[in-house]
């Protein structure tokens, strides 16, 4: 079991271990976005084309690729995608139909490398068609509900007709005559009074012909009662919501100089605001871990002697109460208690939790009671696991790699070593897939295991030919304290097994202050 005391030593002895890891853990980041310079070239902005085939052109990084879309968003299927290789121009052609509206606009976004382009917009204008008639209606949608009793029919039409907006009883309730434009806008108000539920036709004449009509059925908001002069009003959170924490912040309006109360679904008072001059309140409850996740409240309260005129009922939900993150100790199948490991490498295999990230470090037994006294001497230049499967002669780990424990809970790492004997503990810590640590969320620490039990081994060096050496056999051991230090990472911020490899040099401490210990009392018994 890790205690706050032992993580919060993990954490005051960052300078020894930044010091001594080179900064070699933690330190990757995610790449930054290149830039695409997308220029576009045609069409100009605000002008006319000379064809309903409009022909969109401009430059961008090499390598890019662009793509256009009819509209001023980037929504549905291209209408056309140029991939420019090597070239950094790019062009294409746009075709619209007789049908289409003059005022057009295109967007143009893409991606280079693996990001995106952000998209630029350019307005422009069609060359009319002689005797085409269009019309449509963009807004309300049919079946749609609107947001106001004040409904706006909008759409295009042909260059100088006039558009008509007739009511479910053929009623003329709007009217706009375009001139040089192909877009109208016409605002119908409908009174309180008004069914909910409305149908409209769109429809007009050009030249001294009719344009098609188009219906429209569309739902109206229920018209809204007389607000209440004295009322409190509940903008977060919102009604079905799940907060983002157990710390939830209530918050709206009320009359100035008035007591805001927040009552739980038991009628107790949770919280209160005095308003003084202001007509906003804020009101923060932190509810327990053990408190149900569904949550109803009421907001009410009174201003002059009097109660308000209304209270607000709002049912929210809040997150899941945070579980502390566990992670197994690691434990060591190989080499096993006391083996002679002979050659000039060793493997290290064991267990752990899955998908965490594995710290080792191995220590001459000889210089135990070393470590009591200055643990920065522990750590000489790291090395660094590697995930690759033990063979008769196994190669020393490639320092860009880490020992991540796989999805049967076991590990291995091999590394190159002087003859000696050794005691070696193991950690682990949870990294995020960028490699920094990952936090616990109900302490904010970082989440590492409790080391595993000491490992005591040896290592003995090979019969040689006389003179040779053998190849790939750069020992670990440096500095003249033969400290094995394995991080398992080069990536991400350095707290997370900085802090384990902390754990396991204190567990270390621990074995030397036994054997000093034992040392002591069998001298007093002799």
């Amino acid at each position: 079991m890790i205690t706050r005391h032992t993580l919060r030593r993990a954490v005051a002895v960052p300078a020894a271990l930044t010091l001594a890891l080179g900064g070699a853990l933690f330190g990757a980041t995610a790449a930054n976005a290149a830039p695409a310079d997308l220029v576009i070239s045609t069409p100009s902005p605000g002008t006319t084309t000379d064809s309903r085939e409009v022909t969109v052109s401009g430059t961008v990084q090499a390598g890019s690729r662009v793509d256009v879309y009819k509209g001023t968003a980037v929504e549905g299927t291209a209408a056309a995608t140029v991939t420019t290789g090597n070239s950094t121009a790019w062009s294409t052609t746009v075709t619209y139909d007789d049908t289409d509206a003059v005022d057009q606009s295109i967007t143009v976004s893409g991606l280079v490398g693996f990001s995106g382009i952000d998209p630029q917009t350019i307005a422009f204008e069609l060359p009319p068609v002689a005797g085409a008639k269009f019309l449509t209606v963009d807004s309300p949608l049919d079946g749609s509900t609107t947001t106001s009793r004040t409904v706006t029919f909008a759409g295009t039409a042909t260059v100088g007709s006039v558009v008509t907006v007739l009511d479910g009883d053929d009623v003329e309730v709007g009217r706009q005559a375009l001139g040089n434009a192909s877009t109208y806008s016409i605002d119908v108000v409908y009174p309180d009074d008004a069914t909910v539920a409305q149908t409209a036709t769109v429809g007009g004449f050009v030249g001294g012909s009719g344009l098609t009509p188009v219906p429209v059925t569309f739902s109206l908001p229920a018209a809204q009662a007389p607000v209440p002069t004295k009322t409190v009003t509940l903008d977060t959170p919102v009604a079905g919501s799940t907060t983002d924490s157990r710390t939830v912040t209530f918050t709206g309006t009320a009359p100035v100089g008035s007591t805001v109360t927040l009552v739980d679904a038991a009628g107790d008072e949770i919280g209160r605001a005095n308003l003084g001059n202001a007509s906003t309140f804020s009101i923060e409850v932190v509810f327990a871990d053990d408190a149900e996740v569904a949550q109803t409240v009421t907001v009410g309260g009174f201003v002059g002697g009097s109660g308000f005129d209304n209270e607000v009922v709002r049912s929210f939900s809040l997150p899941a109460a945070a579980q502390p993150i566990v992670l197994d100790t690691p434990v060591f199948t190989a080499p096993v208690q006391g083996e002679v490991v002979v050659g000039d490498r060793v493997t290290f295999q064991g267990t752990g939790t899955p998908g965490s990230d594995i710290g080792v470090i191995a220590v001459p037994t000889a210089q135990l009671a070393e470590l009591e006294d200055e643990l920065a001497a522990l750590f000489p230049e790291p090395q660094v696991g590697t995930l690759a499967q033990p063979d008769p002669q196994p190669a020393p780990a490639d320092p860009a790699d880490r020992i991540i424990v796989g999805e049967d809970g076991t590990w291995t790492v091999t590394i190159a070593a002087v003859p000696g004997d050794y005691t070696a503990v193991a950690v682990s810590a949870l990294l995020a897939e960028d490699g920094t640590v990952v936090l616990d969320p109900t302490t904010g620490l970082p989440v590492v295991s409790a080391p595993s039990e000491p490992l005591e081994f040896s290592i003995v060096a090979a019969a040689a030919a006389p003179g040779t050496t053998p190849a790939g056999t750069t020992p670990v051991a440096s500095n003249g304290t033969g400290a094995l230090a394995f991080t398992g990472t080069e990536a991400g911020g350095a707290l997370g097994l900085a802090a384990a490899l902390a754990l396991a040099g204190t567990a270390l401490t621990l074995v030397a202050r036994r054997r000093r210990a034992l040392a002591t009392a069998d001298a007093d018994q002799q």
